[in-house]
């Protein structure tokens, strides 16, 4: 299966990515920042995608907290040894430039004291003018930090990993090269972020039960199991005062990824307790999860727990604040809202659904039992959409040996 890794970063490395002949069953999506800081306002106009690699530490550090309320995982090309060497080799051997004779900005001092370490003793050897980055740097004392030196005359030309610097320096007329990326080390760090995102899916897919344990049938709203079932896209069952839900963990870690689910949880905690159970067979997820019940009553913190396929107890859960709600007020939803005349509620759970199924094709029965509708419903509101170009038919599956194939169809749009 492609996997879509979307990768954030200037224009320059952005360019260079895309000379990189890459395995056929990986795909890159684009997005470019004119500064680090610009990265998280990417983040919002990005496609469905399988992992994020941001093009350095800077604008990873940038997102930090817009990647909370994304569930899928991020990385950066990391600067090490290989980097500067590379660099330094270049400048010497095409700019005939001394190592002492450049002011450079780096993520790691430790990098560069390796590699001048290993040019022979610290005490023989001229440095260059050093910055170290920070987490939270400002692009402005990088570039003064430049400027200083260069215009002192205490170095004659500015290297710094910062495309947004180079940029600065270049417009102010001060002598700069941008630090040189290996495309090996691209490479790597492409095929690791495709390797946690294959890892990510797997995991996704473990069997998970939840079973939710009725102290007081009385106080328990009516529709409450079809409802939790419905979030968790599960087939459920009764046993002995109990209900059991089987699903997977990808569903309960998007679930709980959601204000209204977590909401619904707490109102569910004075008539019943609900936990979940990992396991290589549904067998082994069930009495975890019943583990994890007795478990929680150990615990002086109320909630929901889960305990894991290696014993260990988890919760409660969400470990982290819900942070994706019912976004009714955005404007690009809005503007769907209009064309297709669904509701602005509907547009949002749509978006949810393409999210929890990770762009996937999906058939009618697929929306109608996550919005738990009926499926001629759900086939109205894929109608609307198709009208508008905002669903596309990608082709049919057979169910059965006999049997009407059923239609599958994508999402085309992204808030």
């Amino acid at each position: 299966m492609k996997v879509t890794i979307a990768l954030i970063g200037s224009q320059e490395f952005c360019r260079q990515a895309r000379s990189i002949v890459l395995p056929h069953n990986i795909r890159i999506d684009y997005y470019q920042y004119d500064k680090p800081s610009d990265a998280p306002r990417l983040l919002k106009t990005m496609k469905p995608c399988h992992a994020i690699l941001f093009s350095g530490s800077l604008p990873y550090e940038a997102s930090k907290q817009a990647l909370q309320t994304i569930s899928i995982p991020a990385f950066y090309v990391q600067q090490n040894e290989h980097t500067i060497a590379v660099t330094l080799l270049y400048l010497a051997s095409e700019k005939n430039m001394a190592i002492h004779d450049i002011s450079i900005d780096i993520k790691e001092l430790a990098h560069i004291e390796q590699i001048l370490q290993d040019l022979g003793p610290l005490s023989s050897i001229q440095k260059p003018a050093i910055h170290e980055l920070q987490a939270n740097t400002d692009l402005q004392t990088v570039v003064n930090f430049h400027m200083e030196h260069v215009k002192s005359g205490k170095s004659k030309l500015a290297v710094t990993s910062v495309h947004a610097v180079y940029d600065q320096l270049q417009a102010a007329g001060i002598p700069s090269f941008r630090m040189l990326d290996p495309a090996s080390n691209i490479l790597r760090a492409i095929k690791h972020a495709v390797q946690q995102a294959d890892f990510a899916r797997n995991e996704a897919t473990k069997i998970a039960v939840g079973v939710l344990q009725v102290h007081q049938p009385e106080k328990l709203p009516q529709g409450t199991i079809e409802k939790l079932a419905n979030y968790l896209q599960a087939q459920w069952k009764e046993k002995e005062g109990s209900f059991f839900f089987y699903t997977t963990l990808g569903t309960i870690e998007f679930v709980f990824a959601l204000k209204a689910f977590v909401e619904f949880c707490e109102s569910l905690q004075s008539a019943s307790t609900l936990s979940f159970g990992l396991g290589l067979t549904a067998l082994e997820a069930s009495d975890n999860a019943i583990n994890a019940l007795q478990l929680s009553k150990q615990t002086d913190n109320k909630g929901v727990f889960m305990l894991d396929e290696h014993k260990k107890l988890h919760g409660p859960l969400p470990a982290t604040k819900p942070s994706i709600a019912m976004r009714l007020d955005d404007p690009d939803l809005l503007t769907i809202s209009k064309k297709t005349t669904l509701s602005p509620a509907v547009i949002s759970k749509l978006t949810l659904f393409d999210e929890f199924r990770q762009s996937t094709p999906f058939t009618a029965n697929d929306l109608a039992g996550y919005l738990a509708v009926s499926r001629r419903t759900a086939e109205r509101t894929i109608k609307k959409l198709m009208d508008q170009q905002f669903v596309v038919s990608v082709g049919e599956e057979m169910a059965y040996s006999q049997g009407r194939p059923r239609a599958l169809y994508k999402m085309k749009f992204t808030i």
